[in-house]
């Protein structure tokens, strides 16, 4: 008997010595190093719209439209979110960025992270806790993969470690059903056939050097066939697509067109996982030439007058200012002011550029839609050449800036813009895989 209560207490004491080390090992801290001693560790993860750093307690907040930094690190985002708690440690002596992307177990499609929220203090900082959020991840699965890519110093390099997450909200989640393809979309006189939709396309992008068929270098393939007015339409093209399943999932992409014949064949990244039943695909279809009278803006005799190129570049942030539009309109739903050209006061003679003017508009334009300048000249009715452009916006407006080159005895410009309407788009289909699309 005694025997027996013997072995049975050393079975018990097995059974709760392997309980603690299990308990211990799915306790333990998921750690990443890099050649260069960088560390991540993952402190914790949550999901929903208040998110808080582990270890700090916050007052609640009422403000759920936008993020809101606090100087504890806590914030809040509009809608659900998943995020991702990481200690960044790294040399104070060297400068290290880290990328984050997000995939399921098997690695067949990743995610890159949507933002970075370091509570108010430097990035830079050689310690700091960082929330990273992402729009979509595998929301079936039980758990899912965290990849790290570290920039820096002249280098790149891709650990080879991961971060394995438990899903903190997992399904079930509704199903939705395909169209067959092709499948034809259209507003007003645009018509838009889709007739393939493929996962796992090869894109120009090369994150990961060292793995050509790793997720992150992979993208979508969109082929099209565009008409208007029943004729083929080769100046129209998608700038940008949002990509949605059943689960909750959004990602967008900007679109590179490469025309085949008559086919638009398109590559964007980043897509969902493709086992989902179906994907809704939302393109933003633009026009890039061939503009009607309705979709164009002229102005004549527009002023130079001096300015400083550090309010150029200010032109939204400046307070009080005093800017005065030369000419306003309205045109495709939006309000347009240009502004009289300035030339900068505070370059070297000679250099570039020399001035540079903007036109604001209200409010912003939809994603990949952009204001296109058809026609510039000086007084002369000499072409002027423009030297790069810059994109400034806040809640209410956004403002585009040219900057010019050679503005020699230039007294005024003339300017001729245009501003197509956006056509958006959606198709709900099943992505095919590369292999097999190529098959047949």
């Amino acid at each position: 008997m005694k025997k027996k209560i013997l072995l049975w207490s050393i079975l018990l004491i097995l059974i709760l010595g392997l309980a603690a080390g299990a308990f211990w090992w799915l306790r333990r801290s998921q750690v990443i190093t890099f050649s260069d001693d960088s560390k991540l560790t993952l402190l914790a993860v949550d999901y929903g719209k208040r998110h808080v750093p582990p270890g700090v307690k916050a007052p609640a907040s009422t403000n759920t439209t936008a993020r809101v930094r606090a100087r504890n690190g806590a914030f809040n985002t509009a809608t659900d979110t998943l995020v991702v708690w990481v200690r960044q440690e790294r040399d104070p002596q060297t400068y290290a960025n880290f990328q984050y992307f997000l995939y399921d177990t098997a690695g067949t499609a990743c995610v890159q992270s949507a933002g970075m929220n370091y509570g108010g203090v430097n990035r830079q900082q050689s310690n700091v806790v960082v929330g990273i959020q992402f729009p979509a991840f595998p929301r079936r699965q039980g758990k899912f993969v965290l990849r790290v890519q570290e920039n820096g110093n002249g280098a790149q390099e891709m650990s080879d470690k991961k971060f394995i997450i438990r899903n903190p909200a997992r399904g079930p989640f509704a199903a939705w059903t395909a169209e067959p393809l092709p499948a034809t979309k259209g507003e007003d006189d645009l018509s838009v056939t889709l007739t393939k939709l493929v996962f796992g396309a090869d894109t120009p992008y090369q994150r990961n050097q060292d793995d050509p068929d790793d997720a992150m270098n992979k993208g979508v393939q969109a082929t099209f066939n565009i008409s208007q007015n029943g004729k083929p339409a080769n100046n129209w093209q998608p700038m940008q697509v949002e990509t949605s399943d059943a689960t909750g999932n959004h990602v967008n992409g900007y679109c590179n067109s490469q025309w085949q014949g008559d086919d638009d064949v398109v590559t964007y990244q980043f897509g969902l996982w493709p086992d989902e039943p179906a994907w809704k695909v939302r393109f933003n279809f633009v026009k890039q030439s061939d503009f009607s009278d309705s979709e164009t803006w002229s102005v004549q005799n527009i002023p130079l007058e001096p300015g400083r190129q550090q309010d150029f570049y200010n032109f939204l942030n400046q307070r009080n200012s005093t800017n005065t539009a030369f000419a306003e309109t309205d045109l495709n739903g939006v309000h347009l002011k240009i502004f009289p050209v300035k030339q900068f006061t505070d370059m070297p003679p000679n250099a570039q550029p020399q001035g540079g003017f903007q036109i604001q508009v209200t409010p912003p334009l939809p994603a990949g839609v952009q204001i296109k300048i058809i026609k510039l000249t000086d007084d002369q009715g000499q072409e002027v050449q423009t030297a790069g452009n810059n994109t400034s916006m806040n809640n209410q407006s956004a403002a585009y800036g040219y900057q010019l080159r050679d503005l020699g005895g230039v007294t005024n410009l003339n300017v001729t813009i245009a501003l197509p309407k956006s056509h958006f788009l959606e198709f709900t289909v099943k992505p095919e895989k590369e292999a097999a699309a190529a098959a047949q």
